[in-house]
């Protein structure tokens, strides 16, 4: 027999196995993270520069279409820091820098490098060693302005040496060993306090196999410190309660009755504690277990012993769940959607039922889930999907039909080439919009829309807002009437994109007002607020659809609304340009009396 640790009730050859493998473990596992970590930071720097490179191409495009070279230069910079590159540049078209990390090679002519060719998908590079003896992997992505051309992007990232790699690993490395080695040393210990039960134990189970059948069983309790001393110590408790009183069912009995009890509540408590709603139901329908997720599914108190029809469907005109409380489909699977009306707002309950297929148990197994947010999901996506349809499809087919006509027709003066080709200008100016709409919001989701707010003439910015709407009005003879103050004073605004929400919102009013309508433009400034109104007599919107204008894509369902043409993105991007200035956008509308649209921005 082996010696025993003492106070550990383990063998001290088990101790010293389990420390010696584990050890062993250890040191794998450090020149396995040596290894593999080279692998990971050689890859981790490329692949997080390809994840984040199509978002910065995005916006370089969206800059240059709306500012030109100006601001790239800036934008590089910050590429560079991000994305921890040796330099990032862009290129012109004729081979010179637009842009550079390095300011003074701005103008010059870019040098090619010589190297291995890379690709990933449409992204194409080179893998060089430059003068300083550096490997590195140079990137390039063409940019495009309006489907043209106007440079390409470049970020060169150097590989990691297996030098850096043990410099990097060195710094943690005691204490990713130290830690472990600790854990270890403590697991020893603690392994030996959790099984000294099992020693006693097995040393009472020895003496208990010696004893004839007819000897007493002379057991003692241990002290509990898991399941199985646990476990023993219900044993003894029952030996001993055996002992005091003969008639007590057997021990076996006993066992059984503990253990199924133990089982059924454990279950009980999984079923309770699930987030779908489950229930059971006899052949009839009567309910004979429901969790607590099925009150709050059906916002009532389920009873149990009540028939389950009641609950789906209190509603006798209501068919939805029919199919599954016919007494001929009862004995098959089946599965149904049904409509609640929630606190807020509509909530769809997906419901199936499953047969139990146990000849001691017969009856039903019901589970409900809420899919709401499914549903709503994909009625977004069919929105998406029809609003761009529609917006790309019809300017599509005006140009093709156009232009068709325009070099099949021999005979067609120069009055009717023009206005075909101002009509072909207009379909391609909408789809520019639409397409500008689409980069903006991708902008907004990947957090690169940003403001650059400067002092703002107010008087003259609003003058140029006036401008640019004063010929809609006319065009639908809307009385337009602008509320401003006599004297206005200078604010920090991004000019450009609170312009374009003001058009925006007085464009939508002259829209949808009809022809003869009025719509006032309300301005008020004091030392801290600056609150822009559009008020109209427009065609108004729904009180069920107001609080859903700000979101993407959507239109109203009114077929005044669907006539006009639109893409449901103008409020969205006004909502997230005022927010980005600190202020915030509220609507008041009433259905055929018209709407008012209040912006509110601090000054200060």
């Amino acid at each position: 027999m082996f010696s025993r640790c003492p106070n550990l009730g383990l063998p001290r050859r088990v101790v010293a196995y389990y420390l010696l493998f584990c050890v062993i473990a250890v040191a794998w596992l450090s020149v396995g993270v040596l290894v593999t970590s080279h692998s990971i930071l050689s890859s981790r720097g490329i692949n997080s520069s390809l994840s984040r490179l199509g978002k910065l191409t995005a916006a370089l495009e969206v800059e240059y279409i709306r500012g030109g070279t100006a601001n790239l230069q800036s934008l590089i910079t910050q590429a560079k820091s991000e994305f921890r590159a040796n330099y990032c540049s862009i290129e012109s078209t004729t081979g010179h820098y637009l842009a550079h990390s390095n300011a003074q090679f701005i103008g010059q002519k870019v040098q090619e490098r010589e190297g291995s060719y890379l690709r990933w998908g449409t992204i194409t590079g080179v893998r060089f060693t430059d003068e300083a003896g550096t490997t590195l992997q140079e990137f390039r992505v063409s940019l495009l302005a309006d489907e043209q051309p106007f440079g390409s992007l470049r970020i060169a990232v150097s590989e990691p040496t297996l030098w850096s790699t043990l410099s990097e690993v060195a710094r943690v490395a005691p204490i990713a060993i130290l830690i472990p080695l600790a854990l270890v040393a403590l697991g020893a210990v603690v392994l030996a306090r959790l099984t000294s039960p099992m020693s006693e134990i097995s040393e009472q189970l020895q003496h208990v196999a010696a004893l004839s059948q007819t000897d007493s069983l002379d057991v003692k309790q241990v002290p509990v410190r898991d399941p199985l001393s646990l476990g023993w110590n219900r044993l003894v408790d029952l030996i001993e309660r055996m002992h005091a009183n003969p008639e007590n069912q057997s021990l076996e009995q006993r066992l059984q009755e503990a253990t199924s009890a133990r089982r059924e509540s454990h279950h009980a408590d999984i079923l309770q504690n699930l987030s779908d709603g489950v229930a059971v139901t006899d052949m009839e329908g009567r309910i004979t277990f429901v969790n607590r997720a099925v009150a709050s599914l059906l916002g009532e108190n389920v009873i149990e012993g009540t028939e389950i029809h009641k609950w789906l469907c209190p509603d006798k005109e209501n068919n939805e769940a029919q199919t599954l409380l016919d007494p001929q489909q009862i004995s098959r699977p089946g599965t149904c959607e049904i409509h609640r009306q929630g606190e807020l707002a509509e909530r769809v309950l997906r419901v199936s039922r499953q047969p139990v297929k146990n000849p001691r148990l017969q009856g039903q197994v019901w589970c409900l889930r809420d899919i709401t947010q499914q549903k709503l999901s994909e009625k977004m996506r069919d929105q998406f999907i029809d609003t761009a349809t529609h917006e790309l499809r019809t300017p599509l087919s005006n140009i093709k039909a156009y232009a068709e006509t325009m070099v099949t027709c021999d005979e067609i003066d120069v009055e009717e080439q023009k206005e075909f080709c101002n009509i072909i200008n207009s379909e391609v100016t909408r789809l520019a919009r639409f397409v500008d709409d689409l980069l903006s919001i991708s902008s907004m989701e990947m957090g690169s829309l940003n403001i650059e707010k400067q002092k703002v003439e107010t008087t003259r910015l609003l003058e140029e807002v006036l401008d640019k709407v004063e010929p809609l009005m006319q065009q639908k003879n809307i009385t337009f009437t602008a509320e401003l103050p006599e004297k206005m004073r200078e604010v920090r605004l991004d000019k450009d994109k609170f312009m374009a929400v003001l058009v925006n919102l007085l464009g939508n009013a002259a829209k949808y007002t009809p022809d003869g309508g009025r719509v006032t433009l309300h301005v008020k400034l004091d030392e801290s607020l600056l609150q822009v109104a559009v008020e109209d007599t427009g065609v108004g919107i729904a009180a069920e659809e107001v609080s859903k204008v700000f979101e993407k894509f959507f239109r109203s369902s009114d077929p005044r609304v669907q006539n006009e043409t639109g893409t449901g993105l103008g409020l969205s991007l006004a909502n997230e340009v005022v927010r980005m200035h600190g202020g915030e956008i509220t609507i008041e509308s009433e259905l055929n009396q018209g709407s008012t649209f209040t912006i509110t921005i601090p000054t200060d």
